[in-house]
C-alpha cells in the first residue's frame, strides 16, 4: 500500500467516524430530503457507551437530512416512575427515591440509574418535569403524562420540524455532496493518474475553497440557533480546514436542537404507511400488553395515549391491533407465540394473558 492509499484509507475511517453518533438506545432517526420517502434508522443497542448507543448516519450522496425522535422514556405510575432504558429493559424507581441531577446530557435518577438524552437542555427539562411530577397525586401525574404524550404525537408539528430541518440544510447538504464526490472521486483519480503533481495540488486547493464556503454556510445556517450549538465558531474553524467535518457540517444543524423530540409515531406524514403501521403495532403491543396483563385490567396510561392518538388519526383498531391469524391454540397478544391448550399466560412476556381461540 502506497502512502497515498494509506492516507485515503485513514480519511475514509475519519469520515465514517464523523457519521457515527451516540444517541439514546431508545432513539429513532429519520433520514430523508423531501416530504415523502423518509426512512427510519435505529442505533446498535447491543453496544452502549456512556449510556448511549452508536448509530451510523446516512453516509453516501445524496446527503440526507436527519430528524431525531424518542418514545416515552419516563412514564408515571401510581407508586413508581417507569424508566425505559432500552427497548428490552425497563426499571421502576419509587417516587420518594428519586435523586435528580444533570451531568452534561445525562439525567441521573438515583444512585445507579441514568438516562442519556439528546441534549443538556432536554436533560434539564426532564429534571424539572420529574421533580414536579413527584409532588403530584397519581391522577395528576396521569393527566400530566397524557398532556405530554399528546404534544409529542402532534404529526403536523413533527412533519414541519423535519421538513424545516431539510430546508435549512439544503445548501449545506448540496455542497457536502459535491465535497464528497470531489474527495473520493476527483482527487483520488487525479492522484492515481498524476501522483504528486501540480494538478493534484490544484485539486486540493479547490477542496480547501469548498471547505471555506461550507464553513460560511454553516455559520449562516446556525446564526438563529447559536445557543443550541456548543462551540459553534470553533466548529466552523474545523469545517474550514478538515474535509470530514465539512462533509458532515449539516449534522451540526440537524441534530443540535433544544426542542423536545417527537414520538416516532408522529412521523406518519413522513414515513411509508406500511412501515408506519408496523411501528404502530410494535408500540401498541409493548404498551397495551405489559407484563402481567390480564383482560380485566384497566388500560395502561401509555396505551390510553396511543388509543387517543389512533382515534384522532382515524386508524382502525384492526390495523394497529390486528386479531391473530386463524388458529385453534391460545396466542400471546404481545409476541404472537402459540401455546398448547390449557396454558393461560405467556412465560416469555412476563405473564401476559393469552388470547383464547374463538369458539
Amino acid at each position: 500500500m502506497t502512502d497515498g492509499q494509506m492516507l485515503f484509507a485513514v480519511f475514509v475511517l475519519l469520515y465514517l467516524h464523523e457519521c457515527l453518533r451516540l444517541v439514546p438506545p431508545t432513539a429513532w432517526m429519520a433520514a430523508g430530503t423531501s416530504r415523502t420517502g423518509w426512512s427510519a434508522q435505529r442505533p446498535w443497542t447491543r453496544l452502549q457507551i456512556a449510556g448511549g448507543s452508536p448509530l451510523l448516519l446516512s453516509a453516501l450522496p445524496p446527503m440526507q437530512a436527519h430528524a431525531l425522535a424518542l418514545p416515552w422514556v419516563f412514564v408515571p405510575e401510581a407508586a413508581a416512575l417507569r424508566v425505559r432504558l432500552t427497548d428490552e429493559m425497563t426499571v421502576f424507581i419509587a417516587w420518594d427515591a428519586l435523586a435528580l441531577r444533570v451531568e452534561e446530557s445525562t439525567l441521573h435518577l438515583d444512585e445507579v440509574t441514568r438516562v442519556r438524552l439528546p441534549s443538556k437542555a432536554l436533560a434539564e427539562l426532564w429534571r424539572q418535569r420529574l421533580g414536579e411530577w413527584s409532588g403530584l397525586t397519581a391522577e395528576q401525574r396521569r393527566s400530566a403524562f397524557l398532556k405530554h404524550a399528546r404534544a409529542t404525537l402532534d404529526t403536523k408539528a413533527a412533519t414541519k420540524m423535519a421538513l424545516e430541518t431539510a430546508r435549512s440544510t439544503r445548501a449545506l447538504r448540496a455542497l457536502a455532496t459535491v465535497h464528497c464526490l470531489w474527495c473520493f472521486g476527483v482527487i483520488s483519480v487525479l492522484y492515481h493518474r498524476f501522483g504528486d503533481s501540480v494538478v493534484v495540488f490544484a485539486a486540493l486547493g479547490v477542496l480547501l475553497l469548498l471547505q471555506f464556503i461550507q464553513s460560511w454556510l454553516f455559520l449562516r445556517a446556525t446564526r438563529k440557533s447559536a445557543a443550541a450549538i456548543p462551540h459553534r465558531r470553533w466548529r466552523a474553524v474545523g469545517i474550514a480546514f478538515l474535509p470530514q467535518l465539512a462533509m458532515r457540517a449539516f449534522d451540526g444543524v440537524n441534530l443540535s436542537t433544544e426542542a423536545e423530540p417527537p414520538h416516532p409515531l408522529a412521523w406518519r406524514g413522513l414515513m411509508d404507511e406500511k412501515r408506519w403501521l408496523e411501528a404502530a403495532r410494535k408500540f401498541w403491543r409493548e404498551t397495551r400488553y405489559v407484563p402481567g396483563w390480564a383482560q380485566t385490567e384497566a388500560l395502561p396510561v401509555e396505551a390510553e395515549a396511543l388509543e387517543r392518538f389512533f382515534r384522532h388519526e382515524d386508524v382502525a383498531e384492526a390495523e394497529y391491533d390486528p386479531p391473530p391469524a386463524t388458529t385453534k391454540l391460545p396466542t400471546c397478544p404481545r409476541c404472537g407465540a402459540e401455546y398448547q391448550s390449557g396454558v393461560t399466560a405467556c412465560a416469555d412476556c412476563g405473564g401476559v394473558e393469552l388470547r383464547q381461540p374463538a369458539a
